[in-house]
C-alpha cells in the first residue's frame, strides 16, 4: 500500500519517470526468482529521492534493509513511518565505538543470511560535481569482507536536481565480490577482523569500486541532462524533504 502510494505521488503528481537499465543483472535464485543476500550500493547519493528511486526500480521482494544515518532517518515522524514500511533499517549513531560497529556488522550479516538485500549509499565527504561520485567510505568494504556478500552497484542519474516531470536513470551493474575487486583468487579467505591487513584490503576495495563505477556515473548524468534552455518547474522539490 505504501509503495503504491509512493508510485502514485511520484508518477502522477510530480511526473517523475525512472528508466531502469540492467535489471537482468540482479542476482536470482536457481529457479529464476529475484534473490537476496547481496549488498546494494546506491550511488551517487544526491537528494532525498534516491532511496525512493531504488525502492521503485527493483523488485518488492526480497526485502530491502537500509543502512544509514540514524539521526537523519529518525528525525521526523514521516521519515520513521516511510522507512519502516518500504524496508527495514539498521541505523548508525554518532560516536559509535568498536562494540557498536560489531553490532552493526552482526545486524547486517543477519539480514543478509535471512535473504534480505542490504542497501546503503557509500559516499562520504562534501559534494562533488554532477556526473561524479564522492569518495566511498569503508563501511561497504567491511560489510563485503566480513559477510562475503556480493556488491551490486546501483548507479543513479538525474537525482541531483528535482523538478516536475523529472526523468531519473538507475543502472544495475554486474554483481562483484570483494575478491574480484581486489584481484585475488575467489576462494581467498578474508583477513582477520580489525587487523591492518583488513584495513588495507578495505581501502583497496573501496578505490577499485569507485573506479569501476565512475564511467557509468558520468553516463547516467549525461543521459538525464536537459538541453540548454529547457524550463524547469518546481525546482524547490530538490530540498523539499531534507
Amino acid at each position: 500500500m505504501v509503495l503504491a502510494g509512493i508510485h502514485l505521488i511520484g508518477r502522477s503528481f510530480f511526473g517523475f519517470r525512472i528508466e531502469v537499465v540492467g535489471m537482468d543483472r540482479l542476482p536470482r535464485t536457481s529457479d529464476g526468482h529475484p534473490g537476496g543476500g547481496w549488498i546494494a550500493a546506491g550511488l551517487p547519493h544526491r537528494t532525498w529521492v534516491d532511496p525512493f528511486v531504488v525502492v521503485e526500480a527493483i523488485p518488492i521482494e526480497p526485502r530491502l534493509v537500509f543502512f544509514g544515518d540514524g539521526p537523519a532517518i529518525f528525525r521526523s515522524r514521516w521519515r520513521r513511518f516511510l522507512v519502516r514500511r518500504i524496508g527495514g533499517v539498521i541505523p548508525i549513531w554518532p560516536g559509535a565505538g568498536r562494540e557498536a560497529v560489531e553490532g552493526y556488522m552482526a545486524a547486517a550479516a543477519a539480514a543478509l543470511e535471512a535473504g534480505a538485500i542490504l542497501c546503503l549509499f557509500p559516499e562520504t565527504g562534501p559534494a562533488t560535481p554532477p556526473g561524479t561520485a564522492r569518495p566511498f567510505g569503508s563501511g561497504l568494504a567491511y560489510f563485503a569482507l566480513r559477510t562475503g556478500a556480493p556488491i551490486v552497484p546501483l548507479v543513479l542519474g538525474g537525482t541531483h536536481e528535482l523538478y516536475l516531470h523529472r526523468r531519473f536513470r538507475l543502472e544495475v551493474l554486474e554483481p562483484v565480490t570483494w575478491q574480484e575487486l581486489t584481484e585475488v583468487a575467489l576462494d581467498t579467505a578474508p583477513p582477520k577482523p580489525w587487523s591492518s591487513a583488513e584495513r588495507r584490503l578495505a581501502h583497496a576495495l573501496t578505490l577499485a569500486l569507485h573506479e569501476r563505477t565512475a564511467a557509468t556515473v558520468a553516463a547516467a548524468h549525461r543521459a538525464t541532462t536537459l538541453p540548454l534552455g529547457r524550463h524547469k518547474r518546481w525546482t524547490w522539490l530538490t530540498t523539499a524533504w531534507h
